[in-house]
């Protein structure tokens, strides 16, 4: 009967262990803003944007009459990574975000008086046309940097609520694994303390790990994942294949950990046995 118990508490214990990992990787990955920072410069993702960006002022300014030359140096690299950078905060901080186009204009209005000068001809910024542009370059860097406000305040409203639970969901897996473990090594005092079992529940976890990773490889391509642009889905990218690869250590370093431990079990249980002999 002690076995059986034990054997349930083993299964139970693998389960926990497996949350412990999960939460722990999400705590030190998506859940947390800084990583989800270096994992944009590590894609690129400035460069990227800046680039598509541009190229949406281009189909404005075709539509203009205007060349190209009037979108040259309208805005700087630190500012659209500033930008960016405040979405991000704004999401995990909750922070109300204002994306400032008022530069971007204002270099856009130099450039334009500057070509159409040359060109000896005038500019009415007031005119219709004109305004209508003016308006659609800085609706076209706010909705490339942010994508959507009102979108970013529900993400931002979505991820307090799971931040607030996620810290007490990992207190009471954190509490739940080390009660589990205690009764295992209390149910099997007399039998090195149950290290038996916790062994059992280290490999588990590791060899489940590790065959849940390679399933989600051989069943998902996520190397192609697409999700709104390449920018962002290069970023996506990176995060998965670095949660995937944490999972794989973490597995590695479960394995080794149960299967040592059972080693020694072993050892500490025959010599148990021959001096009982």
């Amino acid at each position: 009967m002690k076995k059986v118990i034990s054997y349930i508490l083993s299964f139970i214990l693998i389960i926990l262990i497996i949350l412990v990992c999960l939460l722990t990787i999400m705590k030190s990955t998506i859940l947390n803003e800084e990583y989800v920072i270096s994992k944009l410069e590590e894609a690129k993702y400035y460069d990227r944007m800046n680039g598509e960006i541009i190229e949406q002022f281009k189909n404005y300014t075709i539509q203009s009459g205007l060349s190209d030359d009037v979108l040259e140096n309208l805005f700087t690299t630190e500012k659209l990574k500033e930008d960016i950078n405040q979405v991000i905060d704004s999401i995990y901080t909750g922070k109300e975000l204002t994306i400032d186009t008022t530069e971007i204009i204002e270099n856009l209005k130099n450039n334009i008086v500057e070509e159409v000068e040359a060109a000896g001809k005038t500019v009415d910024f007031e005119e219709e046309a004109m305004e209508e542009y003016l308006n659609a370059i800085a609706n076209a860097y706010e909705s490339q940097v942010s994508y959507s406000t009102n979108t970013i305040n529900s993400v931002a409203d979505t991820l307090a609520k799971v931040l607030n639970l996620f810290g007490t969901v990992q207190i009471a897996v954190y509490v739940a694994t080390a009660i589990i473990a205690v009764i295992i090594i209390v149910v099997n005092i007399k039998q090195i303390i149950g290290l038996k079992y916790i062994t059992i529940a280290l490999m588990g976890t590791g060899i489940f790990m590790l065959a849940a990773k390679i399933m989600l490889q051989q069943s998902i391509d996520f190397n192609n994942i697409m999700i709104m642009n390449q920018a962002v889905s290069q970023v996506l990218q990176l995060v998965i294949n670095n949660i995937l690869t944490n999972i794989t250590i973490v597995g590695i370093v479960l394995l080794v950990i149960g299967t040592i431990g059972n080693f020694v079990y072993n050892l500490l249980y025959n010599k148990y046995l021959a001096e009982e002999e």
